[in-house]
Protein backbone atom coordinates (compact mmCIF):
# COMPACT_ATOMS: atom_id res chain seq x y z
CA UNK A 1 0.00 0.00 0.00
CA UNK A 2 1.03 3.23 -1.09
CA UNK A 3 0.53 6.89 1.24
CA UNK A 4 0.93 9.98 -0.72
CA UNK A 5 1.97 12.81 1.30
CA UNK A 6 0.67 16.59 0.06
CA UNK A 7 1.76 19.45 2.36
CA UNK A 8 -0.45 22.03 1.93
CA UNK A 9 0.07 25.76 2.88
CA UNK A 10 -1.95 28.59 0.84
CA UNK A 11 -2.49 26.45 -2.67
CA UNK A 12 -5.85 27.74 -3.64
CA UNK A 13 -5.10 27.64 -7.09
CA UNK A 14 -3.70 24.31 -7.44
CA UNK A 15 -4.81 22.10 -4.80
CA UNK A 16 -7.67 20.33 -6.04
CA UNK A 17 -6.37 19.93 -9.72
CA UNK A 18 -3.08 17.91 -7.82
CA UNK A 19 -5.36 15.90 -5.64
CA UNK A 20 -7.94 14.75 -7.95
CA UNK A 21 -4.99 13.69 -10.93
CA UNK A 22 -3.27 11.81 -7.82
CA UNK A 23 -6.35 9.70 -7.39
CA UNK A 24 -7.03 9.42 -11.15
CA UNK A 25 -3.33 7.37 -11.06
CA UNK A 26 -3.55 5.80 -7.76
CA UNK A 27 -4.45 2.09 -6.87
CA UNK A 28 -7.86 1.84 -4.65
CA UNK A 29 -5.93 0.43 -2.45
CA UNK A 30 -3.78 3.31 -1.92
CA UNK A 31 -4.12 6.62 0.41
CA UNK A 32 -4.14 10.79 -0.17
CA UNK A 33 -3.30 12.21 2.43
CA UNK A 34 -3.09 16.18 2.45
CA UNK A 35 -1.88 17.93 5.37
CA UNK A 36 -3.25 21.62 5.46
CA UNK A 37 -0.19 23.01 7.29
CA UNK A 38 -2.65 26.34 9.03
CA UNK A 39 -3.87 27.47 5.30
CA UNK A 40 -5.56 30.99 5.48
CA UNK A 41 -6.59 31.38 1.95
CA UNK A 42 -9.50 29.50 0.73
CA UNK A 43 -7.44 26.06 0.78
CA UNK A 44 -9.27 24.61 3.91
CA UNK A 45 -13.05 25.20 2.19
CA UNK A 46 -11.70 23.90 -1.09
CA UNK A 47 -10.38 20.56 0.78
CA UNK A 48 -13.68 20.18 2.54
CA UNK A 49 -15.43 20.00 -0.65
CA UNK A 50 -13.63 17.23 -2.21
CA UNK A 51 -15.16 14.01 -1.59
CA UNK A 52 -12.98 10.76 -2.34
CA UNK A 53 -13.24 7.51 -0.33
CA UNK A 54 -9.30 7.83 -0.17
CA UNK A 55 -8.60 10.90 1.23
CA UNK A 56 -7.84 11.66 4.41
CA UNK A 57 -7.09 15.52 5.49
CA UNK A 58 -5.35 16.62 8.48
CA UNK A 59 -5.82 20.13 9.41
CA UNK A 60 -2.98 21.79 11.63
CA UNK A 61 -3.96 25.10 13.49
CA UNK A 62 -0.95 27.04 12.28
CA UNK A 63 1.76 27.18 10.00
CA UNK A 64 4.53 24.64 11.20
CA UNK A 65 6.66 24.17 8.34
CA UNK A 66 6.90 21.84 5.08
CA UNK A 67 8.93 19.12 6.86
CA UNK A 68 6.76 19.00 10.17
CA UNK A 69 3.71 19.10 7.60
CA UNK A 70 5.60 15.88 5.41
CA UNK A 71 6.20 13.57 9.23
CA UNK A 72 2.88 14.79 10.15
CA UNK A 73 1.36 12.93 7.40
CA UNK A 74 3.66 9.73 7.50
CA UNK A 75 2.64 9.78 11.02
CA UNK A 76 -0.79 9.40 9.95
CA UNK A 77 0.02 7.13 6.81
CA UNK A 78 -1.73 3.38 6.59
CA UNK A 79 0.96 2.57 3.55
CA UNK A 80 4.26 0.89 3.66
CA UNK A 81 5.62 3.51 1.42
CA UNK A 82 4.89 7.02 1.42
CA UNK A 83 5.08 9.38 -1.63
CA UNK A 84 5.60 13.23 -1.38
CA UNK A 85 4.73 15.45 -3.62
CA UNK A 86 4.22 19.53 -3.80
CA UNK A 87 0.81 20.99 -3.97
CA UNK A 88 1.59 23.68 -6.47
CA UNK A 89 1.49 21.90 -9.69
CA UNK A 90 4.98 21.58 -10.26
CA UNK A 91 5.21 17.98 -10.26
CA UNK A 92 3.04 15.41 -12.16
CA UNK A 93 1.30 12.98 -10.49
CA UNK A 94 0.99 10.90 -13.16
CA UNK A 95 4.72 9.70 -12.63
CA UNK A 96 3.53 8.28 -9.49
CA UNK A 97 3.24 4.91 -11.12
CA UNK A 98 6.29 4.71 -13.72
CA UNK A 99 8.48 5.57 -10.68
CA UNK A 100 6.80 3.03 -8.87
CA UNK A 101 7.28 0.15 -11.30
CA UNK A 102 11.03 1.35 -11.40
CA UNK A 103 11.07 1.31 -7.24
CA UNK A 104 9.69 -2.15 -7.37
CA UNK A 105 11.84 -3.60 -10.82
CA UNK A 106 15.28 -2.78 -8.78
CA UNK A 107 13.92 -3.44 -5.00
CA UNK A 108 14.98 -0.07 -4.18
CA UNK A 109 14.43 1.48 -0.56
CA UNK A 110 13.51 5.19 -2.45
CA UNK A 111 13.28 6.66 -5.40
CA UNK A 112 14.01 9.88 -6.32
CA UNK A 113 12.15 11.86 -9.30
CA UNK A 114 14.99 13.38 -10.78
CA UNK A 115 14.10 17.32 -12.61
CA UNK A 116 16.48 17.43 -15.65
CA UNK A 117 14.53 19.98 -17.14
CA UNK A 118 16.36 22.27 -14.16
CA UNK A 119 19.19 22.00 -15.78
CA UNK A 120 18.07 24.57 -18.69
CA UNK A 121 17.76 27.01 -16.26
CA UNK A 122 20.20 30.29 -15.49
CA UNK A 123 23.62 29.51 -15.54
CA UNK A 124 24.04 30.69 -11.96
CA UNK A 125 20.60 28.74 -10.52
CA UNK A 126 22.40 25.69 -12.18
CA UNK A 127 25.97 26.18 -10.79
CA UNK A 128 24.19 27.02 -7.19
CA UNK A 129 22.53 23.26 -7.74
CA UNK A 130 24.83 22.12 -8.72
CA UNK A 131 27.00 22.97 -5.90
CA UNK A 132 24.39 21.76 -3.46
CA UNK A 133 23.82 18.24 -5.41
CA UNK A 134 28.01 17.77 -4.89
CA UNK A 135 28.27 18.86 -1.51
CA UNK A 136 25.51 16.18 -0.39
CA UNK A 137 26.78 13.56 -2.33
CA UNK A 138 30.11 13.91 -0.89
CA UNK A 139 28.58 13.75 2.75
CA UNK A 140 26.21 11.08 1.39
CA UNK A 141 29.05 8.81 0.24
CA UNK A 142 26.69 7.40 -2.66
CA UNK A 143 25.75 9.90 -6.57
CA UNK A 144 22.99 12.05 -6.22
CA UNK A 145 21.38 13.21 -9.31
CA UNK A 146 18.86 15.54 -7.24
CA UNK A 147 19.48 16.19 -3.74
CA UNK A 148 15.65 17.55 -3.07
CA UNK A 149 13.36 16.55 -5.23
CA UNK A 150 9.48 16.66 -3.81
CA UNK A 151 8.48 13.89 -5.82
CA UNK A 152 10.05 10.60 -4.22
CA UNK A 153 8.39 7.28 -2.95
CA UNK A 154 10.35 5.62 0.17
CA UNK A 155 9.82 3.15 2.26
CA UNK A 156 8.20 4.45 5.24
CA UNK A 157 10.68 2.99 7.47
CA UNK A 158 13.35 4.73 6.19
CA UNK A 159 11.78 8.21 6.14
CA UNK A 160 10.45 7.17 9.76
CA UNK A 161 14.12 6.50 10.69
CA UNK A 162 15.52 10.31 10.48
CA UNK A 163 12.53 11.47 12.19
CA UNK A 164 14.54 13.79 14.75
CA UNK A 165 17.45 14.82 12.32
CA UNK A 166 14.43 16.49 10.14
CA UNK A 167 13.86 20.45 9.80
CA UNK A 168 10.56 21.69 10.14
CA UNK A 169 10.52 24.16 7.97
CA UNK A 170 13.06 23.41 4.47
CA UNK A 171 14.13 20.92 3.70
CA UNK A 172 13.10 17.60 4.51
CA UNK A 173 14.20 15.96 1.44
CA UNK A 174 17.70 16.98 1.94
CA UNK A 175 18.07 15.54 5.40
CA UNK A 176 16.46 12.40 3.60
CA UNK A 177 18.47 11.91 1.12
CA UNK A 178 21.82 12.44 2.60
CA UNK A 179 21.34 10.00 5.64
CA UNK A 180 19.69 7.57 3.64
CA UNK A 181 23.01 7.49 1.15
CA UNK A 182 24.76 7.48 4.51
CA UNK A 183 23.41 4.75 6.08
CA UNK A 184 24.08 2.31 2.86
CA UNK A 185 19.89 2.62 1.53
CA UNK A 186 19.66 1.53 -1.86
CA UNK A 187 18.33 4.78 -3.77
CA UNK A 188 17.47 4.99 -7.47
CA UNK A 189 16.70 8.55 -9.57
CA UNK A 190 14.06 8.37 -12.62
CA UNK A 191 13.84 11.66 -14.94
CA UNK A 192 10.11 13.53 -14.39
CA UNK A 193 8.92 17.10 -15.86
CA UNK A 194 9.13 20.02 -13.63
CA UNK A 195 6.95 23.23 -14.44
CA UNK A 196 6.30 26.33 -13.17
CA UNK A 197 4.39 26.55 -9.80
CA UNK A 198 0.44 28.05 -9.76
CA UNK A 199 0.85 30.67 -6.82
CA UNK A 200 3.69 32.28 -4.32
CA UNK A 201 6.84 30.71 -3.80
CA UNK A 202 7.01 29.50 -0.46
CA UNK A 203 11.02 29.83 -0.73
CA UNK A 204 10.49 33.75 -2.36
CA UNK A 205 12.45 32.97 -4.69
CA UNK A 206 13.20 29.64 -3.74
CA UNK A 207 16.12 27.53 -2.90
CA UNK A 208 18.44 29.47 -5.03
CA UNK A 209 17.32 32.95 -2.98
CA UNK A 210 20.93 33.47 -1.43
CA UNK A 211 19.90 33.28 2.29
CA UNK A 212 17.82 29.84 1.71
CA UNK A 213 20.99 28.75 -0.59
CA UNK A 214 23.35 29.45 2.59
CA UNK A 215 20.90 27.82 4.86
CA UNK A 216 21.02 24.72 2.75
CA UNK A 217 24.74 24.17 2.39
CA UNK A 218 24.73 24.79 6.22
CA UNK A 219 22.31 22.11 7.13
CA UNK A 220 23.60 19.27 5.39
CA UNK A 221 27.26 19.55 7.15
CA UNK A 222 25.43 20.33 10.39
CA UNK A 223 23.08 17.58 10.04
CA UNK A 224 25.66 14.91 9.09
CA UNK A 225 27.73 15.55 11.62
CA UNK A 226 25.13 16.02 14.40
CA UNK A 227 24.32 12.43 13.70
CA UNK A 228 27.21 11.01 13.54
CA UNK A 229 27.59 7.45 13.98
CA UNK A 230 23.72 7.23 14.73
CA UNK A 231 22.52 5.68 11.34
CA UNK A 232 25.56 3.79 10.19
Amino acid sequence: MLSLIIPVFNEEGAVEDIIRRAHAVLSASDEIVVVDDGSTDATPGILKKILLPNLRVIRQHRNFGNGAAIMAGVRSAKGEWIATIDADDTYRPEDIPRLRTILETQHADMIVGERTGLRLGKPLHHLARELLRRLGQYFARQPIADINSGLRIVRKSLIERFTDAYPARFSLHIVLTVLSGRSGSNIVYAPIDYGPRIGHSKLSPGMLGPWNFIKFLVLIPWVTLRTRGKYM
